[in-house]
């Protein structure tokens, strides 16, 4: 006899009642439009125009054009991995899951991950973060308190 858990993914989704339809859309992720900077012609956006960025590959400079800042900004991006949107209903269902467990299971996360249309990895990461944020404000609250106290002993101090 396995212990069954006290809630399912379907019932977190709703997608136990037959009245509820789930409607996913895809996220707007504008910057995986843009080629990489490692490229020797690029396009200035907004401009029919075609801009020369060849980069120096002795001194490793840019040309000059409008286009350098740009590229040079997007160096950071070069061999990452695209930023997840994630979209409102997902981010809904995970808290709701993560006030129920905050370190899901493989399993939990395996089916999350197909009803919510993304990758394991990336859910492993939210709760990764979830986690972390709880933690940051748990601190500051902490913080917060000790100074109100420390203001109070002082306050009672000035009085006398």
């Amino acid at each position: 006899s396995s212990a069954q858990s006290a809630f399912t993914i379907d019932s977190i989704l709703g997608l136990d009642r037959p009245d509820q339809r789930t409607v996913l859309s895809a996220p707007y992720r504008p910057w995986t439009d843009v080629k990489p900077a490692g490229q020797n012609r690029g396009v200035v956006a907004d401009s029919d125009a075609s801009v020369d960025v060849r980069v120096n590959e002795d001194s490793k400079s840019y040309s000059k054009s409008p286009a350098d800042a740009y590229r040079r900004a997007l160096n950071w991006y070069i061999g990452r991995r695209p930023r997840t949107a994630f979209s409102s209903f997902q981010i809904k269902i995970l808290e709701s899951v993560f006030q129920v467990n905050s370190y899901p299971g493989i399993d939990i996360r395996e089916e999350l991950a197909k009803k919510l249309h993304l990758d394991e990895d990336r859910i492993q990461i939210w709760f990764q973060n979830r986690r972390a944020k709880l933690k940051r404000s748990h601190r500051e609250s902490q913080f917060l308190m000790v100074k109100n106290v420390l203001s109070d002993i002082q306050s009672s101090r000035d009085e006398r």
